[in-house]
């Protein structure tokens, strides 16, 4: 009975430690971001960084987190493993123009944050590393009126010649 007992708590342990990713130690993040910027091509202003990922140790299964402006997030990552990707998207008024800094966390990092979250504590984590993202802000390009108010203008002016040109021809 205490062989079963000690093979199952053994066993407790190992799953998480088999489950988990690998630290990831002296990371070098190499990305590429994108923002929306156009108001009326989108109800929201979408963030989006795609990034590689090389550790000093070549760590490859990495699991991690990111945390802007308070919000926590996972990242995804590709089926190969080499590229790692996080989104998010704000209401156009509140995705102000700026820098925004992406906080990544790894699993104990993330524990950590979690911990200082629920214990009301000081939530100045030492991330893993970050990536900025220059937002320029949303706003109007093209033209200042839609594309279907012209339509529909043009549609009425061209109703109302025939119709003169008719009422002319039909006196």
């Amino acid at each position: 009975m205490a062989v079963a007992k000690f093979f199952v708590g053994f066993i407790g342990l190992l799953v998480p430690l088999l489950a988990s990713g690998e630290p990831c130690v002296g990371p070098k993040a190499t990305s590429t971001s994108y923002t929306s910027t156009n108001i009326f091509m989108s109800s929201e202003t979408v963030f989006l960084t795609e990034f590689s990922l090389a550790c000093d140790n070549n760590a490859k299964d990495v699991s991690l987190y990111a945390e802007v402006n308070g919000k926590v997030m996972p990242v995804t990552r590709s089926t190969d493993n080499s590229k790692y990707q996080v989104s998010w998207s704000e209401e156009h008024k509140q995705a102000k123009s700026g820098v925004y800094t992406i906080n990544f966390l790894d699993e104990e990092g993330y524990s950590n944050y979690r911990k200082a979250q629920r214990s009301g504590g000081s939530l100045d984590i030492k991330p893993l590393f970050t990536i900025d993202i220059n937002h320029k802000g949303a706003g109007r390009e093209g033209l200042w009126v839609q594309t279907e108010f012209i339509a529909v203008v043009a549609a009425l002016l061209i109703w109302w010649c025939a119709n003169n040109v008719k009422s002319k021809l039909q006196e």
